[in-house]
């Protein structure tokens, strides 16, 4: 009986999908991607500008479940909002599922894990499955658009 779970528990393990975060080498093109937003919010604290720059002036974001996606300034006005309250990151990890390039335009999906504490010190963590679309600006990728899946939190045995 055990043997049969441990062989079933294998093979579904095997049928599992595969994260990219460790296995995959990305190449030179997809790792600027990752470095882009492989820190996520990390430092908005102390250098909320340069964390905003990574986005085009253009850049939307969408919550599946919301009637519109929400411009740039009015989201970079809320998180710096939320911030200056005093929220802070504590910890943040991507997972990259894939990277597509296609010229000077791509395509990230990855999951993410942010761990924040509240201004009342208080922690939240928030999963989320993320998908960008990337343009290049000036040789540098800008991410242009961004949709943002929160998951719930994995269940503990």
């Amino acid at each position: 009986m055990i043997r049969t779970l441990f062989v079933t528990a294998s093979v579904a393990a095997l049928a599992l999908p595969t994260t990219a975060h460790a296995e995959t080498r990305w190449s030179a093109a997809q790792q600027e991607i990752v470095d882009l937003l492989g820190d996520g919010p990390m430092g908005i604290e102390t250098d909320f500008d340069s964390w905003a720059r990574e986005f085009h002036d253009d850049w939307t974001v969408w919550f599946p479940g919301q009637g519109a996606a929400r411009g740039k300034a009015d989201h970079m006005a809320s998180v710096r909002a939320y911030i200056d309250g005093g929220a802070q990151v504590v910890s943040y990890q991507a997972d990259f599922a894939d990277i597509a390039i296609l010229g000077d335009t791509a395509l990230a999906r990855f999951n993410a894990v942010e761990t924040l504490q509240e201004a009342d010190g208080s922690e939240r963590i928030v999963h989320y499955g993320s998908t960008d679309y990337l343009i290049r600006v000036d040789d540098a990728w800008k991410v242009r658009a961004t949709t943002v899946a929160i998951q719930p939190a994995p269940q503990e045995d």
